[in-house]
């Protein structure tokens, strides 16, 4: 045998070892989670409309991760599940109080550990001024985080009024 034959003979074993070798050291392709994701938070969403009809402070806030934030019109952000269970408490106690909402529109993306929720609400409450009902209407934007049991909890809420300006 000559020598290009005898390394032929040992190269190609070599590589097929290298070669089964580095498939075994690349990662498998992620597991496609967009449907069940998008699912997962369409469900968050309409199961989130109970505890606010019930006023359920502990169970709206739960909903929220530990350092959320909350946008809402004509107020400072509220930043942590403190601040946004103070806000929570004090609406709930309105008389008039009432909160609905509906996605429009949920995605997530493809790396499965984020996702968001975009519509509309209407939020009844007593005016502070004419002590009279008044509803705001206007749409919203949920920032979602999939949690590691595989639930998902808002790290970002924000609603823009479409009520004028005061």
């Amino acid at each position: 045998m000559d020598t290009i034959a005898q390394a032929r003979c040992v190269s190609t074993p070599f590589l097929l070892i290298l070669l089964a070798v580095w498939t075994a050291c690349t990662p498998p392709a992620p597991h496609n989670t967009y449907g069940a994701d998008v699912r997962s938070i369409t469900e968050t969403e309409a199961s989130w409309l109970r505890p606010w009809t019930t006023r359920d402070v502990e169970r709206i806030v739960s909903y929220y991760e530990e350092d959320a934030t909350l946008m809402a019109p004509n107020m400072a952000p509220l930043v942590g599940q403190e601040p946004i269970r103070e806000m929570v408490q004090q609406i709930v106690r309105d008389g008039n109080f009432a909160f609905a909402f509906e996605a429009a529109r949920v995605e997530a993306a493809r790396s499965g550990d984020y996702g968001f929720a975009q519509g509309s609400y209407a939020l009844t409450m007593t005016h502070p001024a004419t002590k009279q009902p008044f509803t705001d209407r206007g749409t919203y934007l949920r920032i979602y985080r999939k949690q590691t049991d595989g639930a998902w909890k808002v790290v970002q809420d924000i609603r823009a009024s479409r009520l004028p300006a005061r």
